[in-house]
């Protein structure tokens, strides 16, 4: 079985294939584990798993979800943030995220001066869908929630 590790501080992006969890017991205490679309597993407190179910999430729909390290003075705590991708644009776009997104474009224009191809045979598969852009929009991801959680610690 492989299983989704969570490390700090280190956003992961999940897409669950069922939106309920099952509530298993283990030798750490309860958790609530969830089958994942690609095949993993993940284990999460019974609290995480609320929060998920309180967002709203639903099987297919793509969240980020991190295990974040916070301190209040000398104490350091665990906190867990779940965060939709899909159809959240609700957050002003970064330059770089900006720079990235016309990266993509321009790629994705094919033949000379910016005009399609016609000649080209229609590709089956959308331009959404290649690893390129799947990798840049992974690192657009990072790097808008690296600007947060600077900003967060000032």
């Amino acid at each position: 079985m492989n299983i989704l590790p969570f490390h700090l501080n280190i956003p992961a992006e999940v897409t669950l294939e069922q939106p309920e969890g099952t509530l298993v017991q283990g030798r750490y205490g309860d958790r609530v584990m969830y089958t994942l679309a690609d095949g993993k597993v993940m284990y999460v407190p019974p609290f995480v798993a609320e929060k998920i179910r309180a967002a709203g999430i639903t099987s297919g729909e793509r969240f980020e979800l991190c295990k974040v390290q916070t301190r209040q003075g000398g104490r350091r705590s665990i906190e867990w943030t779940v965060r939709r991708l899909d159809g959240s644009a609700q957050e002003p776009e970064t330059p770089l995220e900006r720079d990235l997104r016309h990266s993509i474009e321009a790629i994705s224009v094919k033949g000379d001066n910016g005009n399609r191809d016609k000649q080209d045979p229609p590709n089956p598969a959308p331009a959404s869908t290649t690893k390129l852009e799947y990798a840049l929009r992974t690192a657009i991801s990072a790097a808008h929630n690296a600007e947060r959680y600077g900003a967060e610690l000032g």
